[in-house]
């Protein structure tokens, strides 16, 4: 259909065929626009989602009177960061953690999306694919544990990140720490200390386990880490003979 066979469905009394209109692939800005003054909730809720929605459309349809008409068009893949930012601003908590969590997220939306006074929200910005070290060294300062253990699981973590988050109070949040791909020498250095034998354990076996901290596992007052040591493949022989010896 052309865009005036649009704009002329949209003139039409069927609820239905206005619906159809804005769901149809080739709806244009200006279909898109008319279709949210519609009376019907479930016709702007299309127009919404519609994937032709444009920047000017999707901030029209975050002013809706409608909850689930706002987080279709945060969720839409054609989100800018400016209607993101828009929608960090909604009143309802599930339009803002859209927002924190949408693929378009960048770091300043990211930044706004952690300190939310939601804890649902600050999560979902700890854990988008797009997070970066600024957002996670916020994320690691939360109240909340659930934030915390978020910035200790992602991908994106940083020694620095990891370094902060090993200082926790919840040892499960610390554990996470030690197991992330990520962990450097210095990091599974400080886990290997940890007061939590689990803990110590985890950094002992983890890939990333250096000379160093075999080495510092081995003298371990825990005849579990040190086994652990005496069992590995890549700690050297001294390291090994020192944590059999041990146990």
């Amino acid at each position: 259909m052309t865009e005036s066979e649009l704009l002329r469905q949209l003139y039409y009394s069927d609820d239905e065929v206005h619906a159809a209109t804005a769901r149809d692939y080739k709806a244009t800005e200006k279909v898109l626009l008319i279709a949210l003054k519609d009376d019907a909730a479930w016709v702007r809720l299309d127009a919404a989602r519609n994937p032709n929605a444009t920047e000017r459309v999707l901030l029209k349809a975050l002013r809706d009177k409608c909850r689930d008409v706002r987080w279709a068009a945060a969720k839409n893949p054609n989100a800018t960061e400016k209607v993101l930012f828009m929608a960090l601003k909604d009143k309802y908590w599930v339009v803002r953690s859209s927002a924190a969590k949408h693929k378009n997220a960048t770091e300043q939306v990211l930044v706004m999306a952690v300190t939310d006074q939601y804890w649902c929200v600050r999560k979902s910005a700890a854990q988008n694919p797009n997070t970066t070290e600024r957002v996670l060294l916020m994320a690691v300062q939360d109240e909340d544990p659930s934030v915390r253990l978020a910035a200790a699981q992602h991908p994106n973590a940083t020694e620095q990140v990891l370094l902060d988050v090993l200082g926790d109070e919840h040892q499960y949040v610390r554990r996470s720490a030690a197991s992330n791909p990520n962990a450097t020498e210095r990091v599974l250095l400080m886990a290997v200390q940890d007061e939590n034998l689990d803990i110590r354990l985890v950094a002992v076996k983890h890939p990333n386990a250096t000379e160093n901290v075999f080495r510092q596992a081995a003298i371990d007052e825990n005849r579990r880490v040190r086994q652990a040591v005496a069992h590995s493949d890549k700690a050297s022989t001294i390291a090994k003979i020192v944590g059999a010896l041990g146990g």
